[in-house]
């Protein structure tokens, strides 16, 4: 069932519209700024569930750092790891 809810929450995320990513942020109160939302909207497409074993892709991370910062990046990383629950970090 996890996994189950897992797949089917990078579905969500792949196909989401502008819109719904800026709810789905707002809804784990992850801080981006609109045009920080809109830059990191296109990369959604990429997620895998690989992910989840292997980590993010070194070539994902890059872009992240070239849209955010490397400071603003780590930082937003390690929200999104206290946020997550226990099973995804």
């Amino acid at each position: 069932m996890f996994f189950t809810d897992i797949h089917k929450f990078v579905q969500q995320l792949q196909t989401c519209t502008l819109k719904e990513f800026k709810t789905i942020v707002r809804g784990f109160d992850i801080q981006l700024s609109d045009q920080e939302l809109k830059s990191v909207h296109p990369l959604l497409k990429e997620i895998s569930l690989s992910w989840l074993v292997f980590g993010v892709p070194l070539a994902i991370q890059q872009k992240l750092i070239q849209i955010l910062g490397e400071q603003r990046a780590m930082d937003l990383y390690k929200e999104i790891k206290e946020k997550a629950p226990s099973s995804f970090g």
